[in-house]
């Protein structure tokens, strides 16, 4: 059996890329710009994964050509440009303006203990007030990002810093359960 009985004779890689350029160098930074232009073309038309669809045009293409088919256009990005307008428009949809209603969204409410968020910062400033001033101090400066230059003015190591910050933190969501619960503590 001869190899046209099978069909068309697959192209190596080279083959391929030997449309864009006849200098293997050139041909792959030409295939990488059409890459990048395909990709801008479907951020254009607003397309979600617009990597994967210039993926599926350049496969779309390649597969063609590996089928036989020859690129008459002279600039072999216009062939690749066509099939990407098509792959758009099989998945074109015109997005209809959407009315909002005359009503004022809410906000949904506050799953933090059923607190509006007036009362979430008087609990909070509650429970920042009952640290120490050190530890409040370094709880900021942590927050802020700070916290390298905390720990190094305290002569702590970056690991102690975030240890003392997790127990801070602890030490406050038991706070808070136990305001959740009705109870407090008595402070003498």
């Amino acid at each position: 059996m001869s190899r046209q009985e099978f069909g068309p004779s697959t192209l190596s890689r080279s083959e391929l890329l030997a449309i864009f350029d006849s200098d293997p160098c050139q041909a792959e930074e030409k295939y990488i710009a059409l890459y990048r232009s395909l990709t801008r073309y479907f951020e254009w038309n607003r397309k979600s994964d617009p990597q994967d669809m210039a993926q599926e045009v350049l496969k779309r293409g390649f597969s063609r050509l590996q089928e036989g088919k020859k690129i008459t256009a002279e600039n072999p990005a216009a062939y690749f440009f066509g099939i990407a307008r098509n792959v758009v428009r099989e998945g074109w949809k015109a997005r209809q303006p959407e009315q909002l209603a005359d009503v004022d969204i809410l906000k949904p409410p506050s799953s933090f203990y059923n607190l509006d968020p007036a009362e979430q910062r008087v609990f909070l400033s509650e429970c920042l007030g009952k640290l120490p001033n050190e530890e409040f101090e370094m709880l900021m400066a942590y927050v802020q990002g700070e916290g390298e230059a905390w720990s190094r003015k305290a002569g702590l190591q970056p690991g102690a810093l975030r240890l003392r910050v997790h127990r801070i933190r602890r030490r406050l969501e038991e706070l808070a359960s136990l305001r959740a619960r009705g109870s407090g503590r008595k402070e003498s």
